[in-house]
């Protein structure tokens, strides 16, 4: 009949206890039929059978065997029950087809004959196990009625999520007033129930566990909700659902434990029989009512290792041992039950004192004192000066300083701890240092005191201990503080107001500062310096509503970009006892200013910065942040300074032509003299890269204005660089290659007579026709050299400057700078090109002559001819002899055909002469 499944007491000593086996059969008709009613048993104390108290010891069988199983035949009676001073409440699932049942037996305990039964009629609901769990409570919805409370964990109105029926009695019906449903399907919502005030307003609340919900993301296993009772309204929405880990089956079990802490609230207990080993937690009530969080978790394993599915069951409010705290039964499916005992709970009294207020920092050797006292009482309101309480204390110094100012005389550390053993209330003073130099004393000294029960736990299978040697807490204890402050020169209200004003700027090495355009500095950048100054100006001078005390531990903290290095400090001010310190940390610059930085103070410092910086830098911004230990609030100061990068170049012809010559001769591939031009760039600085490049712009005299060609190029070179001509300067350079060929069709020009008294001057403006070409100087990094290459075209110089004593052909070369960004900068470079050249006298030949040699000379070629002529006629040099040629040419040919003909059609007659043939007669 599993006789023990429930089992239940009354509260008071000496109370009756309840035993219920659900399975308890009873046979039935003459086939046996075995009906399965169920049967509790009550008895005494002592759990002996006592004839005086019969009408209570009498089993409690409130269902009939009779029938069938529409009515109660399986009502299980006994699954549940709960039994007070004059009602036994038993619950039966099985009854009207499993819709289950709640039977009330109340007894009057003054007239044995005088009671009265109540029970839920026929409601037709089929299988939702009203009566799996029961109790009661006489301020729940009523304070004048008992509420009957009981779980239908089956409920399948809506989707079986289970429900929770509170009903009243009426007659020997129960009514149900309020019904409230489950959160989950299948969660078994009112497998347990449980009532008390947890918030101490003289209304029971509601506890409902529901074992099997379960959510996957959240990994929660089981539920229990909490309904906060509200002058007698329960809201059918949970005040708080408490969650229970996975897998736990949290909620199994649920039962007020009474005022465990002795706080004056109501506390519970919720069994997860299957978290881990087993695990029981604790909740204690407050005016608030009731937290997400466990006080306490009890663990199965920490019982007992013979522990499986600690906390399937639980049983609470009756002291055990006669401690005034309520105890706590816990059962579980294995073969073991432990009743956890409720610990003394004390109430621990704890004071810090520190003296003096105020310390002097040049004269304190251990100068300060720090009293602690102690003092307890149980939370029964016992007081006792006969069990001793250990209390293991630690005060600590200076608590918020990262580097404490403070050192305890006896450790010579910054914390202190000790016990000390007391039956009342005790005190003890520990003597304090402070360490020198102390650099903040604006921050306050603060003390901070923890303290908590020294336990010494009776060790395992010793003899039942009295546990008023082994008191608790009745709460975790919080530190106390306290703080004192360190003598220094500021107002009556020992708080220091500074009045810190700061202006900054950069300068160049002479401390001059930069030309400003608009409001930003300007930094004209040649490359050349390289150490920039950050001038700073600080002052601690009073305004209006600013005091301007000491600034304590007065810092400046300078936040630089990376292509500015420190390298040093220079100050310059009034009332500066010691030289301001500045260190790198991280990229940030700290300066030391002063400690105390004083009232009525100013400094001047230059911050010195080396710097490297790339063409690509376009602004220099630093940050400066003041800061001080007083009281004030200090903004960051930007500085900034634009950069324009200037580029230091030169453009240097280093070698070209001497003076060179033409003539009247012409020879082979020979157009004139050779030019050789060789320019030599620098530029100092890093290389421009991605961001532009420089450029050899020239202005070549290439014609004349009437198209005659002057200095042809032939080649352009470029070492340290490339350069990339334009596609007509490249076209000219082809041209200039095929030139030679060119030249052997030139007809010389022989001049007989000429002048040569004047001086050309052939440039771009006058006389010469210019072609401007632009050489890239790519890939350049330091230093390039082009060499350009040309000839002089001497036809021209015969056709139009043969009476030119010299002329002097004049053009240009230009370095630029070729790029999109605003800030990088050059100067352009110019040089000119000049060649000066000169006729060549020693070739040319003079044809002047007198006119009477000229006549003469004429007058004798013709006579010399004429008697050439008369000679010639003579030996019959004129008569020509056409005849007798052609006569010859005829008979070769006749007589060439007699031979053929003869050959070839001899015997034959000689054919007729042809009436178109001319013969003709020669006579000699």
């Amino acid at each position: 009949m599993w006789l023990g499944v429930t089992v239940a007491s009354q509260a008071p000593p000496g109370g009756r206890v309840l035993v219920c086996g659900h399975r308890f059969v009873k046979l039935y008709g003459p086939l046996g039929i075995r009906q399965m009613i169920g049967r509790c048993y009550l008895r005494g104390n002592d759990l002996w059978y006592d004839d005086t108290d019969m009408n209570w010891q009498n089993p409690e069988q409130p269902c009939s065997h009779l029938g069938d199983i529409r009515a109660e035949v399986m009502c299980n009676a006994g699954i549940s029950a709960s039994i007070t001073q004059n009602e036994v409440i038993i619950g039966s699932p099985g009854s009207y087809e499993w819709q289950g049942n709640v039977h009330v037996s109340w007894l009057n305990p003054d007239d044995v004959f005088d009671s009265q039964k109540s029970s839920f009629t026929n409601m037709n609901h089929r299988s939702i196990y009203i009566g799996y769990s029961v109790t009661q409570s006489h301020h729940l919805l009523s304070e004048n009625e008992v509420t009957i409370v009981t779980g239908a964990p089956k409920d399948s109105k809506h989707d079986a999520r289970g429900s929770v029926l509170l009903a009243v009695k009426r007659s020997n019906q129960l009514i149900s007033q309020l019904t409230l449903r489950g959160e989950q399907t299948g969660s078994y919502f009112g497998n347990a129930v449980a009532t008390s005030d947890f918030n101490n307003d003289g209304w029971d609340d509601l506890l409902v566990g529901a074992p099997f919900y379960f959510h996957r993301q959240q990994e929660v296993g089981g539920a229990v909700y909490v309904y906060m009772n509200s002058g007698g309204r329960i809201s059918p929405e949970p005040s708080v659902i408490l969650r229970g880990p996975a897998g736990s089956a949290f909620g199994m079990s649920v039962t007020a434990a009474g005022d465990l802490n002795q706080d004056g609230f109501q506390d519970f207990a919720v069994g997860a029989p299957f978290h881990e080993t087993g695990s029981v937690m604790i909740w204690v009530g407050s005016k608030d009512g009731v937290s997400t969080e466990p006080s306490q978790v009890i663990r199965g394993s920490s019982v007992s290792p013979r522990f499986r599915t600690f906390g399937f069951s639980l049983s609470s409010g009756l002291d055990v041992d006669g401690n005034k705290y309520p105890d706590l039964l816990i059962g579980s499916l294995d073969d073991t039950v432990a009743l956890l005992r409720t610990r003394p709970v004390v109430h621990l009294s704890k004071t810090l004192r520190v003296f003096p207020n105020i310390v002097d920092s040049n004269v304190c050797d251990f100068c300060i004192q720090v009293e602690v006292c102690f003092a307890y009482i149980f939370s029964t309101g016992e007081k006792s000066d006969r069990d001793n309480v250990t209390v293991s204390f630690t005060v600590a110094a200076d608590i918020t300083s990262l580097k404490p100012r403070l050192h305890f005389h006896d450790n010579g550390h910054s914390t202190y701890s000790a016990f000390l053993s007391m039956s009342k209330k005790l005190c003890q003073t520990i003597r304090v240092g402070l360490l020198s130099p102390v650099r903040d004393k604006v921050k306050p000294l603060v003390f901070s005191l923890d303290a908590s029960l020294h336990e010494n736990l009776p060790k395992r299978r010793s003899p039942l201990h009295d546990l008023k040697h082994f008191p608790v807490l009745s709460h975790t204890p919080h530190p106390i503080r306290t703080q004192i402050q360190i003598q220094k020169t500021c107002g009556s209200d020992n708080h220091c107001h500074s009045n810190l004003q700061m202006t900054a700027q950069f300068t160049d090495e002479d401390q001059k500062p930069f030309s400003r355009v608009n409001v930003s500095q300007l930094l004209q950048n040649n490359f050349t310096v390289t150490r920039l100054l950050l001038e700073v100006n600080i002052s601690n001078l009073q305004s209006p509503g600013r005091p301007a005390e000491d600034a304590h531990a007065a810092t400046l903290n300078i936040s630089f970009p990376p292509s500015l290095l420190y390298s040093g400090v220079r100050t310059k001010g009034e009332m500066m006892t010691s030289s301001v310190k500045c260190s790198v940390k991280h990229r940030v610059l700290v300066c030391e200013l002063g400690n105390p930085f004083r009232s009525q103070q100013k400094v001047q410092v230059w911050i010195i910065f080396q710097f490297d910086m790339s063409v690509d830098t376009t602004e220099i911004q630093t940050e400066l942040q003041l800061s001080t230990l007083s009281e004030q609030s200090l903004s960051p100061v930007l500085v900034s300074v634009l950069v324009n990068h200037w580029l230091l170049t030169s453009l240097s012809l280093i070698s070209s032509p001497g003076p060179t010559s033409f003539s009247g001769h012409v020879m082979d591939e020979n157009l004139g003299a050779l030019l050789l031009f060789i320019f030599q760039v620098h530029v100092q600085g890093p290389s421009l890269g991605r961001l532009g490049n420089l450029e050899v712009e020239f202005h070549w005299p290439w014609a004349l204005f009437n198209g005659k060609r002057l200095l042809y190029l032939t080649e352009v070179q470029v070492q340290g660089a490339r350069c990339d001509p334009p596609d007509t300067v490249a076209m000219l350079l082809e041209e200039g290659k095929d030139r030679g060929r060119w030249s052997l069709e030139e007809e010389p020009v022989l001049h007989l007579y000429a002048h040569r008294k004047k001086a050309y001057i052939l440039d771009c403006v006058q006389g010469a026709k210019c072609v401007t070409f632009v050489c890239p100087l790519t890939d350049m990094k330091n230093s390039a050299t082009l060499t350009v290459r040309a000839r002089l075209w001497s036809t021209t110089m015969m056709e139009d400057f043969i009476d030119a004593e010299s002329v002097v052909v004049r053009g240009r070369a230009t370095l630029k700078l070729h790029t999109n960004t605003t800030n990088i900068k050059m100067e352009p470079h110019s040089v000119d090109i000049e060649v000066h050249i000169y006729p060549d006298l020693g070739r040319q030949v003079d044809f002047s002559a007198p006119w009477w040699l000229v006549v003469v000379s004429v007058m004798v070629g013709v006579s010399l001819l004429a008697v050439i002529c008369l000679l010639l006629w003579k030996c019959g040099f004129f008569v020509r002899h056409t005849v007798a040629l052609h006569q010859g040419r005829i008979m070769g040919k006749q007589q060439q055909h007699k031979d053929a003909d003869g050959f070839l059609i001899q015997g034959h007659a000689p054919s007729p002469p042809k009436h178109w043939l001319t013969s003709w007669t020669e006579t000699r």
